[in-house]
């Protein structure tokens, strides 16, 4: 997850130049040219969509096809992006789609900007932002679609009209190998606490996790992680604040600790750490685990946008990343997949069930939902923790 840095993600240079459809002025051999693309594209892709949709989809589809280009504003980075936005692509190659990575609360403040002044705005958002998607619910922002996808997932990941969950990503641990004894490789947040204890010398300003102050993301984690006590609420923060420097971003935080600034991080974005343990040696410098004494997950949001000048396209693509093939390109481009029938050997990272038994089960995860109680205690919340961790930064 990026924080700040924008990029725009043009569907196009994401796929085979075959597959890719540009405007047509009306010859015969033209209009045939294009045909014969999109047969390609189904042909490769199956059927466009599953035979459980309602008949009337089909209208859907078409209607997209009279759209202007699909504008996502998202916090996923683009190679996390790459494998949806490749398989949506085969499927409707008409739908142009730019997808602007930008910071999870502003997201929504850029389209409450540009609502407000009539201006083209994002269609879709995809953030993992539980406090901002509260505010945005509450103003009625989101477009109350029901996605022929709804059966297929559990209820827990649906948890307003129209609001859906693209994917389950876990908070994890990464630590440096070189800087632990093997029998030191922490598993828990309450494990790095105890050593920080016992060596607080080695520990200073050695540990770092998301800055709660910094974004909506960063304040969902710790703020879910101390309402649900796990592990043990204020009193871990407490022990960990004194050795701890925070960061506003995952990335910085993954670079900090293989150059050896920071000896681990504790709930920092599974989502941009497995990718990118593909690179060579990569394993033999970083280690990660999933907390055992409480893995958060952050719920990754999605809705159609109440303004959305592309809204037929918009719903083609959140029921795309909702369906099972949806599922599995999420979870090749390193989200974490939760429908149940997303089998552990489809993806190359984990499942939302595949954490769940590592772990010991659902009872050990803090799922990062949409609790109230998140948004009002927003100011006590932050001068908490600001006491705690804001001075070592």
């Amino acid at each position: 997850m990026k924080s700040v840095f924008a990029r725009w993600v043009s569907i196009a240079t994401l796929t085979a130049a075959g597959m890719t459809l540009s405007a047509c002025s009306g010859g015969a051999s033209e209009n045939e040219a294009a045909g014969d693309v999109v047969t390609t594209a189904q042909q490769q892709a199956g059927p466009l969509y599953p035979d459980y949709y309602p008949a009337d989809y089909a209208k859907l589809v078409e209607d997209s096809k009279k759209e202007p280009e699909l504008l996502v504003y998202s916090n996923i980075a683009e190679y996390n992006w790459r494998e949806i936005l490749n398989g949506f692509k085969r499927k409707y190659p008409w739908v142009k789609v730019s997808a602007l990575d930008i910071g999870p609360g502003e997201a929504f403040e850029r389209y409450y900007s540009e609502t407000s002044a009539n201006k083209k705005t994002a269609d879709l958002i995809v953030s993992g932002a539980p406090d901002a998607w509260q505010r945005f619910v509450t103003n009625h922002e989101q477009a109350e679609y029901v996605s022929p996808e709804s059966s297929k997932l559990p209820d827990w990941s649906r948890p307003f009209p129209g609001l859906y969950t693209l994917a389950t990503d876990p908070m994890i641990i990464i630590y440096n190998k070189m800087l632990f004894k093997p029998s030191e490789y922490p598993e828990s947040a309450k494990q790095l606490a105890a050593m920080a204890k016992a060596d607080p010398a080695r520990f200073r300003n050695r540990l770092t996790t998301y800055d709660a102050s910094s974004h909506s993301f960063a304040y969902a984690i710790h703020w879910s992680v101390v309402d649900h006590g796990k592990p043990s609420g204020w009193s871990l923060m407490e022990q960990l604040g004194p050795v701890t420097r925070p960061e506003s971003g995952g990335s910085t935080m993954l670079d900090k600790v293989m150059g050896g600034e920071y000896l681990a991080a504790f709930y920092t974005s599974g989502i941009t750490v497995f990718p990118r343990m593909k690179d060579p040696g990569r394993d033999r410098i970083l280690g990660w685990s999933l907390p055992k004494d409480g893995t958060p997950m952050m719920l990754r949001g999605m809705a159609v946008t109440k303004a959305a000048r592309s809204p037929n396209s918009a719903r083609l693509m959140l029921d795309y990343m909702l369906s099972h093939e949806g599922q599995v390109a999420a979870g090749q481009g390193g989200m974490t997949p939760y429908r149940p029938d997303v089998a552990a050997n489809e993806v190359p990272f984990l499942t939302y069930g595949a954490i769940a038994e590592r772990i010991g089960g659902e009872q050990n995860m803090v799922r990062i939902g949409y609790e109230p109680a998140m948004v009002t205690e927003y100011k006590p919340f932050i001068a908490r923790w600001n006491a705690l961790f804001k001075t070592k930064r």
